[in-house]
């Protein structure tokens, strides 16, 4: 392995190492969610559309499994590369198709945990607002 293949295993090193503290504030932000549903999910279907409630609690379930399975997958993946950078060896079991696979994940788990996020932030502001009234 030559300098620049090292630098560049490097830099997949590093761009896995940012994914994995991504993944990490993801899990925490959806462990924050989960608490806010559960404080709220009476008064939620009391005051929402249960099936619009129960869908959107099965795309959290969901979501949290992904973040879970993803984040080990990352963290799997980064140690691999940085067995090989420390061995000057690319060998490993991973490809650079690997990374771009869970790159792809990553963006995909990103777009979905927005787009819940939004949701079950819409639903609970709405029931305070109404528990305020």
């Amino acid at each position: 392995m030559d300098q620049n293949d090292t630098m560049d295993w490097q830099k997949l090193y590093w761009e896995a190492d940012n994914w994995v503290n991504h993944l990490t504030f993801y899990k925490d932000e959806l462990l924050f969610l989960q608490r806010l549903l559960d404080r709220y999910f009476e008064d939620l279907i009391q005051y929402q559309n249960l099936d619009e409630i129960r869908e959107e609690v099965m795309r959290f379930q969901d979501l949290k499994y992904t973040c879970n399975k993803l984040l080990a997958n990352t963290r799997e993946h980064r140690y691999q590369l940085a067995l090989a950078i420390d061995e000057k060896d690319t060998e490993h079991g991973f490809t650079r198709r690997t990374h771009l696979g869970l790159q792809e994940k990553l963006q995909d788990f990103t777009l979905g945990f927005k787009t819940t996020k939004k949701e079950i932030q819409s639903i609970t502001q709405e029931l305070m607002e109404s528990l305020k009234e």
